[in-house]
């Protein structure tokens, strides 16, 4: 019985996480019409993803999660990385920097250590001197690699690994790509 449901449960991952290959002419079933735009790859050397950095502050474009430690607050940067915002003043809050981690989608806090995905490892970093934020661990491959943007029923081109790591997808005007999901 219980060989039987993970066998079922990695026959279901494997079904979902199908990318199918559509030919020049003929759309897969159920697929909506292709109106010219569609999800590109945005790659990064292995190097360029694993380079986690405190820099300067930037604007806010794609914010995600919020988290609250102290007066600071942290919040997340679609893709990007993480905001670090001083919120003594909350009328007035201040950039502080900006924690650099390419490829990353979430966050999340407990107590003096922040959680992040960076591309396809796991980091850990300390963030008990806000200002002084440290990398701790880093557990690599520990999510699947991004083969297909996080979008359904989309034109997309097909990953090319020999071009990089997949760090996010753009939505641009292309002839007609042959992966649909």
């Amino acid at each position: 019985m219980k060989s039987s449901f993970i066998l079922l449960t990695i026959s279901l991952f494997v079904l979902l996480g199908c990318v199918s290959e559509v030919s020049d002419d003929i759309a897969p079933p159920g697929a909506p019409e292709f109106k010219g735009e569609g999800y590109r790859p945005v790659y990064l050397s292995a190097d360029e993803m694993r380079n986690v950095t405190t820099e300067a502050p930037q604007a806010l474009r794609r914010p995600g999660k919020i988290y609250v430690k102290g007066s600071y607050l942290f919040i997340n940067e679609q893709g990007k990385g993480v905001h670090l915002l001083n919120n003594a003043d909350p009328a007035a809050p201040q950039k502080i920097s900006f924690i650099k981690i390419p490829g990353n989608v979430d966050i999340a806090v407990k107590g003096n250590l922040m959680y992040a995905d960076n591309g396809r490892d796991f980091v850990v970093l300390n963030i008990a001197d806000p200002t002084n934020v440290r990398l701790v661990k880093r557990i690599e491959n520990a999510f699947p690699a991004q083969s297909y943007p996080p979008y359904l029923n989309a034109y997309f081109e097909c990953v090319d690994q020999t071009k990089g790591m997949v760090m996010g997808w753009e939505k641009v005007t292309m002839k007609r790509p042959k992966c649909f999901r």
